[in-house]
Order: structure tokens, then sequence, then C-alpha cells
């Protein structure tokens, strides 16, 4: 079903530049350069406008269409407590996918906590109940829920029930099917003080909206044919999950085989790179609030809907910043290391890298390694630059999803987290 979707897409394996991306970080260059020289290189440049930017973004497209919709950021993408209060102080809560996250989300302040997740541990249950009081338990499975009864509810908890269906392929880790939802339904029914009250999806990675349209098509024929008109009333969220992707703001070369899009036939090897193209937000929210008003509404005329950003909200959100520390005859040697990744990105995608201190906007072909004691250790390609000297401040970015995330220690320790206001 993935992949169908993709071949769909008219912006599939689409070439050109990211020079929007090296123009935005070059009009903040000033304001970089004085931290860089102020605190050293490399660090985390935490970038408050955009984030604030993304999310009011995000939260206008979907509430154009569906006033009723509520939003939670998914702590996973990026959990630096900047950016978990800030998305507080704007109006979102916050997604929990484990007891680690669900601290984090209460240090933040969150009013209004989802906590989901397969494997959930009975301290990690424990923990749910304690602050019920603003917490909705999306439950993973049976088993879960005859532990959550065995511990036992002194009072009200809302919860959800996690579901896969046809389209969801590796999804299916997570949830029960489709087909048994009214069966645990009724089993939750038994659960003293537990009130059942939404119904939750997940997939990732989504140029198009396509596949939480053909999910909730699914979803609502499944409810019309297997719920009673008064349980259909007992339904008050449907939860979306995230997955949406950015538009035009990396890439991935030709060589890479990592995700699904870049897998697929009509790469060239002549081609530098191509650049990871999706729909807007908008068109996402048209397209979701459009097939959730005709399949879902009519039935549950109370439900709200519950959508899980994180990547789209965070990506923007966070840079990159190292120094050049030498420069060879054919490549250049940063500071800073892939550790602040956490995974092998460089080799297998294409991150637009802006030179500041000999800023152009035109690219040249000069490879970037980090200063790893390892080959794999590699930024990129091509940078936007006149030339390339030592001592050079080199920002990459847009590198707020899945990268603080999952930084670590590896031979170098993990830079700290700036704030740009």
């Amino acid at each position: 079903m993935y992949i169908i979707s993709l071949m769909r897409s008219k912006q599939f394996h689409k070439t050109g530049t990211l020079k929007h991306v090296a123009m935005a970080a070059a009009r903040k260059k000033a304001r970089i350069l004085n931290l860089a020289e102020k605190h050293g290189t490399p660090f985390f440049l935490f970038d408050a406008s955009e984030l604030r930017k993304s999310a009011a973004e995000f939260k206008n497209s979907f509430r154009r269409y569906l006033p009723s919709s509520r939003f939670f950021y998914a702590i996973k993408t990026n959990y630096h407590p900047y950016i978990l209060k800030d998305v507080v102080k704007l109006g979102f809560g916050l997604d929990a996918s484990s007891g680690r996250e669900l601290e984090l989300a209460l240090k933040a302040g969150a009013k209004e906590m989802l906590f989901s997740g397969p494997g959930k541990t009975d301290p990690e249950l424990r923990l749910a109940i304690k602050h019920a009081n603003r917490l909705i338990l999306n439950i993973d499975n049976f088993s879960e829920l005859s532990r959550l009864a065995k511990i036992g509810l002194k009072k009200p908890l809302r919860a959800g029930v996690r579901f896969f269906s046809s389209q969801h392929e590796a999804w299916s880790k997570f949830g029960i099917p489709l087909s048994d939802i009214a069966r645990f339904w009724q089993t939750a029914k038994q659960i003293k003080n537990l009130q059942l009250q939404g119904l939750q999806f997940h997939t990732s990675l989504h140029r198009t909206p396509d596949p939480y349209v053909k999910v909730i098509s699914e979803l609502g024929k499944y409810l019309r044919r297997n719920f009673p008109k008064e349980r259909l009333q007992e339904i008050k969220f449907i939860d979306i999950g995230g997955g949406f992707y950015p538009d035009r703001l990396d890439g991935y070369y030709p060589t890479s085989h990592t995700y699904p899009w870049a897998r697929l036939p009509g790469k060239k090897a002549s081609d530098k790179y191509y650049i990871t193209t999706a729909d807007p937000v908008s068109q996402f929210a048209r397209d979701i609030s459009s097939v959730f008003s005709r399949e879902l509404k009519p039935s549950l005329k109370e439900a709200e809907l519950f959508v899980e950003p994180g990547r789209i909200i965070a990506t923007s959100a966070m840079h990159l910043v190292l120094g050049v520390v030498d420069v060879k005859p054919n490549l250049a040697i940063t500071d800073g290391g892939l550790n602040m990744m956490g995974w092998e990105f460089g080799q297998q995608f294409y991150l637009p890298i802006i030179n500041l201190s000999n800023f152009s906007p035109r690219e040249i072909k000069f490879p970037l390694y980090g200063s790893l004691c390892t080959p794999r250790d590699f930024w990129g390609t091509y940078i936007y630059a006149k030339k390339i000297m030592p001592g050079d401040v080199v920002v990459i970015p847009n590198q707020g999803a899945y990268r603080f995330a999952l930084a670590q220690s590896f031979i170098k320790p993990i830079p700290p987290v700036l704030r740009l206001d």
C-alpha cells in the first residue's frame, strides 16, 4: 500500500536544489556567528521562531477544516526541554511513548497528555494511573488491558485502543487487528473506572494524505457494521497519530535505499541528488477532514480528531552548527561528528550544508567529514560556499527531528543546545 501511494505521487524523484534553505540560513548568519564566537562549536541550535511557525501552520491548517481537532506533540521526535515547554505554551498536548517520556511531559507542564506505545510495564501503567486527571492512555492490546485490570483503578481513567488495519504493513507491530475492536470494547467495559473513549492508529513517513484516507475509510466501514448506535456514541476521539513529512527540506542520493521512496525505480546515477517533497500541511488537513466528515462524523457526532505531529513540527526547530578544523586538498573536516545525529545519515541522505563564513547561494563540490575516528562520519558532498577555510562556521539546517533524540556520546560528547529566539 505504502509503495503504491508513493508511485502515484507526481513529485516522485524530483531534481533541483534547496537554495531556499540556504538563503533562509544566510538571513540568520550574524546571529549564528555571534553564538559560535561566544560559545564555540559544535552545538545544536534551537530555533524558537521556526518552531512557532511550524506549530502554527499545522494547527491552523487542521482547525480550519475541523475546529474540534486537538494536537499532541510526539516527544520521541525531539525531547529537549526547549521544544517541549514551547509547544505546551503554544497550546499543544504531549504524546509520550514511555514512562521516561511521560516524566518529561510532566516536567514540561503539559496540561494534556497521551500515553501510547507497546510493551508498557506495570510501573509505567501505575504512573499513567497516578496522573489520570490529565492523561489519556492508549492501550496497545488485550494483555495490557488485563494487566491494567489487575493493577486496579481507584479513579476514572480515560483510554483509547490502538489498532492496525490492512493498510499498516510493518506497523502491525502495534495494537490489535481492526477486526478485534468490538471484542476489545466489550471486554474493557467490564473494568471498573476504565473509560474507553477512543480509537488510535499510526503509520509514518507520509508524503501524501492517501494512507490516512484509506485507514479512516476502512475504520468507518467497520464501525458501521459492528457497533450499535448506542455504542458509537461512546467514542469521543479518533487519534490518527503522526507521520507527516516536511516538504523540500532534505533529500537523498541516487545510491540511497533507506526509505521506500528511495528504492523505487526512476533514479539515475548521473543525478547529484533528489529533493524529498511532500504535499503541504493544508492538503493533508483538507483530505483528512473530508474523509473524517464523510466516513465517521455522521455516526460519531461527538468525536474529536486527535493528531500527534512530531517530525513536521520539530524538523525546522533545530539546526547543527559546526566549525571547520582542517582543510585537505579534496575534503574538509569539522569539529562535530555524526554522533550528533545518532545514525549514519550523510552517506544516504542529502543534507543542505551552508558555510556561513564564506557563503554563496551556489553549491560547490567539496566533501565534508566529521571528526570521529571512522570514515562513515560523513556530512555531505556539496556545500553552499565560495570556499572552505579552517575556522569557517558551517550550519546544517532543519535537523530537529530524530537527530538530537538519537545523539550519543560515541567517541565525542553530545554538544550543548543553544537557543535562538
